[in-house]
């Protein structure tokens, strides 16, 4: 907590001296890298809450001003005086102690939004990966079948094949140009979705994607996970420091129960002749000076803050109750994400050691034997559409696979898998 508190700090300050738009070369290629970069720089709402920590600060340095002499005038008593409010119960140490853990706090919600941000930002261009390699496969499908639909309208010219088996190669030829077309809606969709959450004017409008689905193989064990999460979840630490703020609140509300003394010095001067346009409140008669001292307290005997001292214990009481259900939550999250991240890693093992290579076997086989005259045109249509599931599962899985690893780095609060 000791060494990662600086880090932040450094974080927030960052972001509140950071201009809010620097002037850049126009960005047409972006990396996951650069991605996460320039969100965690650009980003409004991350921004936004970066000037929360500024404003707990600010907040600290109201806690322990201390209160103002009051200068009055009055003709009965004083002539001039100065009262001095003077607080008992070290009510301006109780003071900072919750300003500080509210500071602390607002540390620990500012890491928060970063990871959830991170997050989104990594998911969002695996999505975009996913609709990158999508549209690359549609778009070669296409060209493909476009090969086996010129050869097969030579063939129904020459009166080989039928009308209606041209047919049917002419309505598949229409099911890869739907994937192109929604592999093209799904990339832009991420592009513009991205590009919100970066927040980035110098994003060129159609900029690239660098990167390709690929497995990275990672290991580790859930037990390991467990203790990253509960040693480094952001929100865990506010709501810990939420249990501290709230002790540091009830000795705060017990201080406050302590009566507090006015001081007052003075000056009293009576003067025969002073005009009254001069000062009207003057008091008259014989030249006299005198100095006198006086103080004042309130009798606490109907309000001793009791209620702020019965609020401040069910806080506490609450508090307790949410880090333990925070506790909870970490455990629920980091053990779903282990079960998501192990499934979708042997998933995508299965396709690539059994079911892509047979359903590449599958089509070769087709289209070797519809050329050959040895099969039908169904056959041939259903192994392409085999093809096409199998290669569009694959890539879905993969994606799911590298989202799951994100998630685990999300729900621990730290990169392990990287």
């Amino acid at each position: 907590m000791t060494l990662f508190r600086p880090i932040i700090w450094a974080a927030a300050l960052a972001f509140i001296m950071l201009p809010l738009y620097a002037a850049a070369a126009e960005i047409r290629n972006l990396t996951l890298q650069q991605a996460v970069e320039l969100a965690l720089q650009r980003n409004p709402t991350l921004r936004a809450q970066s000037q929360g920590v500024a404003s707990a600060k600010a907040n600290e340095m109201t806690a322990g001003l201390r209160p103002n002499p009051v200068f009055s005038n009055e003709s009965e008593d004083f002539t001039a005086a100065v009262t001095q409010l003077f607080e008992r119960g070290s009510k301006r140490g109780r003071r900072i102690d919750t300003a500080k853990l509210s500071t602390e706090i607002t540390v620990s919600d500012f890491s928060e939004a970063r990871r959830g941000l991170v997050f989104l930002v990594r998911k969002t261009f695996t999505d975009a990966l996913l609709a990158k390699s999508n549209l690359e496969l549609a778009q070669e499908n296409l060209k493909n079948f476009q090969d086996v639909e010129d050869l097969n309208g030579i063939r129904f010219q020459k009166g080989d094949i039928s009308g209606a088996d041209l047919l049917k190669i002419e309505l598949q030829k229409l099911q890869f140009e739907n994937d192109v077309q929604d592999a093209t809606l799904a990339l832009k969709t991420a592009r513009t979705t991205l590009k919100t959450l970066l927040a980035t004017p110098e994003l060129a409008e159609e900029f690239e994607i660098e990167g390709e689905l690929q497995f990275r193989a990672f290991d580790i064990l859930l037990a390991d996970l467990n203790e990253l999460a509960l040693r480094n979840r952001p929100d865990l630490r506010s709501v810990e420091t939420l249990k501290k703020k709230t002790e540091a609140d009830i000795r705060l509300a017990i201080a406050n129960s302590y009566t507090d003394v006015s001081l007052t010095l003075g000056y009293h001067h009576t003067e025969p002749n002073v005009p009254t346009w001069f000062w009207p409140g003057f008091p008259k008669g014989p030249t006299e000076n005198h100095v006198g001292f006086g103080f004042s307290f309130p009798l606490r005997i109907f309000d001793r803050n009791q209620g702020e001292i019965a609020r401040t214990r069910a806080e506490a009481i609450r508090a307790s109750s949410i880090a333990e259900a925070v506790r909870n939550q970490i455990s629920n999250d980091v053990e779903v994400g282990y079960a998501a991240f192990r499934t979708s890693r042997e998933r995508v093992r299965l396709y690539e050691q059994v079911y892509l290579n047979r359903a590449k076997e599958s089509r070769e086989i087709a289209e070797f034997a519809y050329k050959s005259g040895r099969t039908s045109i169904l056959d041939l249509l259903e192994a392409e559409r085999t093809y096409r599931g199998v290669q569009l599962a694959y890539r879905q899985a993969l994606a799911t696979y590298l989202t799951n690893l994100h998630q685990l780095n999300a729900v621990v609060g730290m990169d392990v898998a990287k």
